[in-house]
């Protein structure tokens, strides 16, 4: 069973993503900000990381890029109200899909799913092609 990881400060959509991806057959942890994304990405093995960009402590972008740094090559998924071109600068090498909200948690779903079918091979600087 593949482990998700759901990183988002508004309880409500943590919770509606996470009944959705269970339902779809997937483990879920969820975190409610950056910080705590990131200790659980450290402590837990997850195949694939869904993180709101901004949120409370840490934002998405920073928590994936401290990943990245330690090697830990899960594919992204960021969520946000904010345009792609707004995102800070080369933070699109940090994540394979961007979701504009408010999305789709079955578009979720489906997308988690083509990213475990294709298996995203690891390049040799532990970031997915």
């Amino acid at each position: 069973m593949a482990r998700i990881l759901v990183v988002e400060d508004e309880a409500m959509l943590l919770m509606l993503a996470s009944i959705v991806l269970e339902d779809h057959g997937y483990e879920v942890l969820g975190a409610a900000n950056g910080r705590k994304g990131l200790e659980l990405a450290r402590r837990e093995k997850v195949d694939v990381i869904v993180t709101d960009f901004m949120m409370p402590e840490m934002d998405g972008i920073a928590m994936l890029s401290a990943l990245r740094e330690e090697g830990h090559a899960a594919p992204a998924i960021v969520t946000t109200a904010i345009p792609k071109n707004q995102l800070p600068h080369k933070s699109e090498e940090l994540f394979e899909l961007y979701m504009p909200k408010p999305y789709n948690e079955e578009i979720l779903a489906r997308s988690i799913g083509e990213m475990l079918e294709r298996g995203l091979p690891v390049a040799e600087n532990g970031r997915h092609v």
